[in-house]
């Protein structure tokens, strides 16, 4: 496997764009669906691993990528059958109301002052029953971001992706998961080493 690496170039564009299909919004609610898990595949040998989704992306991940304190500024989850509140009504909507996702947000403690920006990142993971639904949502995402600046597509950490720059993003497929990372705000202690080193760890956990 080649090793992967998200060039970023210096001086972003930094837009307010949203991972796609999904918006993130303040909501109080902290709950995670305990059904939502992924589960690594195993070796020779090797017992299955769950990981709660919780355990995906967490401060110290958020942290590393923004490079300085944050806190947890957002999060939710959905159930098969019940799609987010802030899910765009498209042609795979009911496709994506088969799946059990979760959605989370990071903002720095402060305001950098030397951008005059207050870091934030967004994590996203759905879960589809079968790869082939997966599939489908994946490809309707691809298609809606494939003229965003930076969009470039990769197959080594998932089974398929892109990364973007504008904002700095990732979303991938590996099997019946897609997931988002997304980093909005970038400011002077942004680290693109940290975000890096944060997707593949989470695309190895999926």
């Amino acid at each position: 496997m080649r090793q992967f690496t998200f060039c970023i170039s210096a001086m972003l564009v930094l837009g307010l764009a949203t991972l796609p299909s999904q918006s993130f919004t303040k909501r109080s609610s902290n709950k995670v669906d305990p059904s939502i898990h992924t589960t690594t595949k195993p070796g020779v040998n090797h017992r299955h691993i769950t990981t709660d989704v919780k355990d995906l992306f967490t401060l110290p991940n958020a942290e590393k990528i923004l490079g300085e304190p944050a806190h947890l500024a957002d999060s939710s989850s959905t159930v098969p059958g019940v799609a987010s509140k802030t899910s765009v009504n498209d042609s795979v909507l009911p496709i994506k109301r088969t799946a059990s996702a979760y959605r989370c947000a990071y903002e720095a403690n402060a305001e950098d002052t030397k951008t005059g920006r207050t870091g934030k990142v967004y994590f996203l993971i759905e879960k589809y029953p079968n790869i082939s639904s997966a599939m489908t949502v994946y490809s309707y995402y691809k298609r809606s971001n494939e003229t965003h600046p930076g969009f470039k597509e990769f197959h080594d950490l998932a089974d398929e992706g892109w990364t973007g720059n504008s904002p700095v993003s990732i979303y991938m497929r590996k099997g019946n998961k897609i997931v988002g990372v997304k980093m909005n705000k970038m400011t002077s202690k942004t680290s693109t080493d940290g975000f890096n080193e944060v997707v593949k760890n989470v695309a190895a956990a999926l």
